[in-house]
């Protein structure tokens, strides 16, 4: 039952697609998820939510099994645009050297000087105190902006 309401709110909310579509990360596969998705689904739902490059995948392939249209290939693009766009966060405070590389595709280098800096300096408040780095490539962290989580403390 939970799920139908899911459906039904995620229907209500496509009149609000056209007015927030151009919001929307820039990235291989946007063209494919306005084109496949914006049918049901508004941009909202989807901001609102992460998932693991799997978890999209398998959203992807449930609304498959429930008539959207497109080709393997749209599916596909879709599902990497949305892992990489509205994946799980990285805590730029907590994540560790290994982590940092992984997940925001960072140099062993500038994830090091990132856990460097976090443990001489104190823990990272917002994308300012970030700039802050010595000599990272922070163009290349930039596109990973939206995938940073500026949480203190460890856990």
């Amino acid at each position: 039952m939970p799920y139908t309401k899911s459906l039904l709110l995620l229907c209500l909310a496509a009149p609000a697609w056209g007015q927030s579509a151009q919001d929307l990360p820039a990235g291989r596969g946007k063209a494919e998820f306005t084109r496949v998705c914006g049918q049901c689904h508004g941009v909202e739902v989807v901001i609102r939510n992460t998932a693991s490059p799997e978890g999209w995948a398998a959203i992807v392939d449930d609304m498959v099994s429930r008539g959207a249209q497109g080709t393997q290939d749209d599916f596909d693009l879709v599902s990497k645009y949305l892992s990489t766009n509205f994946g799980p966060k990285t805590n730029i405070n907590r994540a560790s050297e290994k982590e940092l590389s992984a997940t925001l595709g960072l140099s062993s280098v500038d994830a090091q000087a990132i856990v460097h800096y976090r443990e001489t300096a104190g823990t990272f408040k917002d994308w300012s105190d970030l700039e802050k780095v010595p000599n990272i490539d922070i163009k290349k962290l930039a596109s990973e902006k939206n995938r940073i989580d500026f949480s203190a403390g460890k856990q």
